[in-house]
């Protein structure tokens, strides 16, 4: 069964990589040398572009848990090395890609990054505090790492949430989540609290995902000035927070905001449905993980190089992200389709 897509989460896929690039062009680039002012600003740059990642986190919840949901619905159970198998042909191969290029960069001695910094981006292991970290070049796979870790274990929590009330379940496991990062933040875990909190979007994302058909149409029925009010809120706290009652309010506030605003975008409104329903930024956003994956080289600090450049090497990610998502991408995605699909079949046979 093929999920109908939601056009207007594309285009919030685009607009949160968009978030993800100003902060890396604005603060790692160097053009904060020739725009001293832009360290004022530091700060509110460096949450908008934790706000892009904690924007992907929620749909990637969202669309996970729909695609679950509805293989439970039509077959009452789900293949999990089938989603095992969509999931692998979806993230690692455009990620192995990047990888390979990028050593080859660093043998090459245009970039630098160890062998050490490969292996734990490989592993999805950039998002624990390993001393060496993960060098910039491969920094930004903490995200994926996130991701991958919280796939490990959320199938077995679809399975135990379809039992009975779901979204009772689910929000019995949200609640737990919440409570476990601020007793975290509260004994100075600020770590694993941040562990915790990133897996509260993800979580939210599935939660909103099964809400009954009714409350998801008042959803997206929301009003235009509900949801406007819920995005100057939300770039309010981002904006005028100190540090530490942000760390509450994004376990506390931000997952809510940011279903609200995503999933309940009035797209009924025709100021907001030109840009939600524009095909370039739906477009953009189908191709926003090769994006993401990429901006790191064109972002990244060159020593004695103009920040035009940058500028250069981003047009030119995007049009590679293009044509490696026309030629490369797609083919895996079919090809896991195809995996998923004999995994399926075959687990049928059996049973």
């Amino acid at each position: 069964m093929t999920v109908k897509r939601i056009e207007h989460i594309d285009v919030w896929r685009f607009f949160a990589v968009l978030l993800v690039i100003q902060e890396h062009f604005l603060l790692f680039s160097g053009i904060d040398h020739y725009i001293p002012q832009i360290e004022t600003y530091s700060l509110q740059i460096e949450r908008s572009g934790e706000l892009g990642v904690l924007i992907f986190f929620s749909i990637s919840g969202f669309v996970i848990c729909t695609a679950l949901n509805s293989e439970k619905k039509l077959n009452d159970k789900i293949c999990l090395s089938a989603f095992y198998a969509r999931r692998f042909f979806r993230i690692i191969p455009p990620l192995w890609f990047y990888l390979v290029v990028i050593a080859l960069l660093n043998k090459f001695s245009v970039i630098k990054i160890s062998g050490q910094q490969l292996l734990t981006s490989v592993a999805f292991l950039c998002n624990l505090p390993f001393e060496k970290g993960c060098s910039w070049f491969a920094g930004h796979t903490w995200s994926l790492a996130y991701e991958e870790q919280f796939y490990v274990f959320f199938p077995l929590l679809f399975l135990w949430a379809w039992r009975d009330n779901k979204s009772m379940r689910l929000s019995i496991a949200l609640v737990f989540l919440i409570f476990t990062a601020i007793i975290l933040q509260q004994f100075k875990q600020i770590f694993w609290a941040e562990y915790a909190g990133y897996f509260l979007f993800l979580l939210s994302g599935c939660f909103t995902a099964f809400l009954p058909t009714n409350l998801m149409q008042k959803l997206r029925s929301l009003s235009f000035a509900y949801w406007f009010l819920s995005v100057i809120t939300l770039v309010s706290l981002l904006c005028f927070l100190p540090n530490k009652q942000d760390a509450y309010f994004k376990i506390l506030c931000y997952p809510i905001l940011i279903q609200i605003i995503v999933f309940g975008t009035p797209t009924h409104f025709s100021a907001v449905k030109i840009v939600f329903e524009n095909a370039i930024f739906s477009y953009f956003g189908r191709i926003s993980y090769g994006i993401y994956l990429w901006q790191e080289l064109a972002t990244a600090y060159y020593e004695n190089m103009p920040w035009w450049i940058n500028c250069m090497y981003l047009v030119f990610v995007f049009i590679f992200a293009a044509i490696s998502f026309r030629y490369f991408e797609i083919p895996c995605q079919k090809l896991g389709t195809k995996v998923s699909n004999h995994l399926k079949n075959k687990a049928a046979i059996n049973n």
